[in-house]
Parts: C-alpha cells; sequence; structure tokens
C-alpha cells in the first residue's frame, strides 16, 4: 500500500468505516487523544482471564470479527502490505482534473477547494484498492458495483467517507470558534513540531527533523496534491479537536458526569461482575485435573455460595465477603481487574455471559461450570471509572462514554452547518478521476 502522509494520517481523529458488510463511510468515533490521555494502557496488555482463551488464534466472539475501522496512522506504517492494491485497468484524470484552488464547496462560507476534497477521495480510494488486494472484497463491476457495502455502490462509500472526514476537520473548527476554544501563542510550533516528526518519521526516525528531511517531506506533499497551507490546517483542526474535547469533557473525559458514563455503558449493553473460580483444567497444561481433585472443586464451590447466599440480602456484606472468600480461594488470572470485569457480548465464555445476563444488580450465581472450572457471578453496577475488558487494550468507560459524546457534538456540528454544493461536485464521477477498476 502506498504510504499515506504521515501527518495526515496520525492526526487523523476520526474513524470512518469502509469494508464489505459495514454502511461505508459512517464516521464511527472520536478517538482524538492520544494514548496516555484516553485512558489507555498501551504498554500493559490485559491479563488474559480464564474466559479469554489464551490458546485461541483470534479472539472470541464479536471480537474476533473484524469491525472495519479505517486505519488511522496507529499501524506500523513501514509494514509492506502481503498483496499490492488493485492496479486501475485505466487512468483518469487525477488531481488534474481541476485546479487546486477550484471551490467544490462551501461550509458555513468557508471554501472546500479541489485540493482539499481530492486528498480525502484519493485517501479512500487508496484505502479501498488495498483492501481489494488484500481480499478483503473483490470489484465486479468497478465503482458501479456494491462491493464494499451492500448499501451503496462503491463510488458512494468513497464519497460520503472522504466528505465525512474533510467535514468533521471542519467542524473542529466551527466547535471551537463557538466554545472560544483556540491553541493560543503555541498553536504554530505545535503544527512545526507535527511538521518535523512527521518529516522525521519518513526519514531516518532518529527523533531530530534535519533540513534534508524537511526537503524531502514538503516534496512528498507536493507529490500527493497537498500543500503546506493545507498540511498546516488540517494539523490545526486535529490539535484543536483535542483542545475543544478538553475544554468538554477534561482529561481523558474525567469531567464526564458519572451518569453519562453509566448510560453510555448500558447503551452499549456493558455487564459488570466478579466471580470466583476454581479451576478444573491445570491451569498450565490446560488438561482436566483428576475425577477426585475436580469433585472437590465443585464441593468447595457450593461451600461458598452457602456462605455468600446467608448475605446476599445485604448487598455491602455481601460484597465485602465475596471479596474475602475471592481472595482466599480465586484462580482466576484476571488480578489486574479488583473491581470485576467490565464487558460486552462475546468477550467472555458463554456460561459466565449468559449467567451474568440473567442476575440483577448485586445479583449472586450458584456455582456455574464452564471449560475452565466453576465459577460464582457477582452482578454489579456498571462502575463509571471502569476499565472495558476487550481484546488489545484497556480502556476507561468514562473516556469510551465521553468520546462517544463528542462524536454526537461533531455529528450536529455537521448537520447544522450550512453546506454549499458547487456544480455537480457532490456526485463527482469516482472512475473519470481514479480510473476504471
Amino acid at each position: 500500500m502506498t504510504k499515506k502522509i504521515l501527518a495526515l494520517v496520525l492526526c487523523v481523529c476520526l474513524t470512518a468505516c469502509l469494508l464489505p458488510g459495514c454502511g461505508g463511510g459512517a464516521i464511527d468515533q472520536y478517538d482524538g487523544q492520544d494514548e496516555a490521555a484516553a485512558g489507555q494502557e498501551p504498554d500493559a496488555e490485559p491479563t488474559p482471564a480464564p474466559e479469554a482463551d489464551a490458546d485461541a488464534e483470534e479472539p472470541a466472539g464479536e471480537e474476533a470479527q473484524t469491525d472495519g475501522e479505517e486505519p488511522d496512522g496507529a499501524a506500523d506504517e513501514d509494514a509492506e502490505p502481503t498483496a499490492q492494491p488493485t492496479p486501475s485497468p485505466e487512468p483518469g484524470l487525477g488531481s488534474d482534473a481541476y485546479e487546486p484552488d477550484t471551490v467544490v464547496a462551501t461550509i458555513n462560507g468557508q471554501d472546500v477547494t479541489w485540493r482539499e476534497y481530492y486528498y480525502w477521495l484519493k485517501y479512500y480510494v487508496d484505502y479501498a484498492d488495498y483492501l481489494a488486494g488484500m481480499g478483503a472484497f473483490s470489484y465486479t463491476d468497478g465503482w458501479d458495483s456494491s462491493d464494499i457495502s451492500s448499501e451503496r455502490t462503491n463510488a458512494d462509500v468513497i464519497r460520503t467517507s472522504a466528505w465525512d472526514n474533510l467535514s468533521q476537520f471542519r467542524a473542529a473548527e466551527i466547535m471551537a470558534e463557538e466554545l472560544d476554544v483556540s491553541l493560543g501563542e503555541e498553536g504554530p510550533t505545535k503544527i512545526q513540531q507535527a511538521f518535523e516528526t512527521d518529516a522525521d518519521s519518513m526519514g531516518d526516525g532518529d527523533g531530530a527533523c534535519s533540513d534534508d528531511e524537511a526537503d524531502a517531506f514538503e516534496d512528498y506533499l507536493g507529490e500527493q496534491f497537498v500543500d503546506r497551507p493545507l498540511y498546516d490546517r488540517m494539523i490545526q483542526a486535529s490539535l484543536l479537536l483535542d483542545a475543544v474535547f478538553q475544554s468538554l469533557y477534561g482529561e481523558a473525559g474525567a469531567d464526564l458526569p458519572d451518569e453519562d458514563a453509566v448510560a453510555y455503558g448500558q447503551a452499549q449493553n456493558l455487564m459488570q461482575a466478579k466471580h470466583i473460580l476454581l479451576m478444573t483444567i491445570d491451569s498450565e497444561t490446560g488438561e482436566a485435573l483428576p475425577e477426585e481433585e475436580a469433585a472437590q472443586k465443585k464441593e468447595l464451590a457450593d461451600q461458598l455460595y452457602a456462605q455468600l447466599s446467608a448475605v446476599a440480602d445485604d448487598h455491602e456484606a455481601l460484597e465485602e465477603l465475596f471479596d474475602q472468600l475471592a481472595e482466599e480461594h480465586n484462580e482466576d488470572s484476571g488480578a489486574s481487574f479488583p473491581n470485576g470485569y467490565l464487558f460486552s457480548d462475546g468477550v467472555m465464555v458463554p456460561e459466565f455471559e449468559q449467567a451474568t445476563k440473567a442476575l440483577e444488580e448485586y445479583g449472586l450465581s450458584e456455582p456455574v461450570k464452564s471449560d475452565y472450572g466453576w465459577h460464582i457471578i457477582l452482578r454489579l453496577p456498571i462502575d463509571p471509572d471502569g476499565t472495558i475488558l476487550d481484546v488489545g487494550n484497556r480502556t476507561l468507560l468514562r473516556t469510551a462514554a465521553a468520546n462517544s459524546a463528542m462524536m454526537e457534538r461533531l455529528t450536529e456540528t455537521v448537520e447544522k452547518a450550512d453546506i454549499q454544493w458547487q456544480d455537480d461536485f457532490e456526485q463527482i464521477d469516482i472512475t473519470e478521476i481514479f480510473g476504471g477498476r
């Protein structure tokens, strides 16, 4: 896959859906914070609980499926794909179709030029070709078929994806003005730092941008039909988006009210539960324990359940005793989740998930058998500061809720904006510009 403009990819805080089965081009989530600010712990791998099959080549449930998120620059830009993008059998007009400063639309009276719109169109054409080259889908009838999305033509997906991202960047500027948020005197310095970082990343990556690297990056931008003013504007919009986010929700969403975080968790069908696991398999070999030893585990599970049932009507006493017994007997390796697991459908083994769903808050399950052993489950209210159990990362619920709220604000801003298309640019002929497929 041809390398994208590093800065623009790295600063893209908006994720677009572009895979078969997806709506295609639908902005999915705001994710403009860096990993630390977003409440993630990138350096610590989630402690694999028995419920997450450590031996599986792919995570279980919905997490095993490709989610269709457009790369946001976090992936290794130097990695070469195993397959090349599908080549165009016939050339298109490309960026030369119009003069760079041709106005294709206005947003609240501000011009959108062909240079900016073409960048995003090309971005998604290249990405679609990459996916096709990797076998995610096949072009059956060029841009007029519905291979990327069953609901729209390939050309519609490209146009929508491009405009969604472009307009969301403009929405960041509009929101910043409405909220009186700015980058202040440090703005130009931050933009220049971003330029130098990207130039160095495309060079030797030693952390210092040389004059040669800066010149090479300028040339690269030109090859991509991006001039420095457009580059700077998009970097600025990305920085403004982060500033707006923090103005509204605080660092990593810390200022988001508890009730909003909980409501988001409920809307996402998240469940929170603690459990005591008595394993009936050897944790190292995965082999079943001898029958007599396994029977002892069941007997102990029944005893623990009886103790907990005796105080089940007193929520505080129940949780206190549950924690005490868990400390003494729990054989789960998920020690990094002391407040229990916060998870969605398809993350835990089916027996655990189904038993949790059947419980009310502070409900206690009888011993539940899974392939790992016997679970005693205590369902809890959703913790607004809980960490969502997911494969590959840990995200604070409050942060995820704030990101979602931010995306809603961005979407509303775009919907309220006065968008005026010029000529026929809204339905631009993708084949004419980028050739057939």
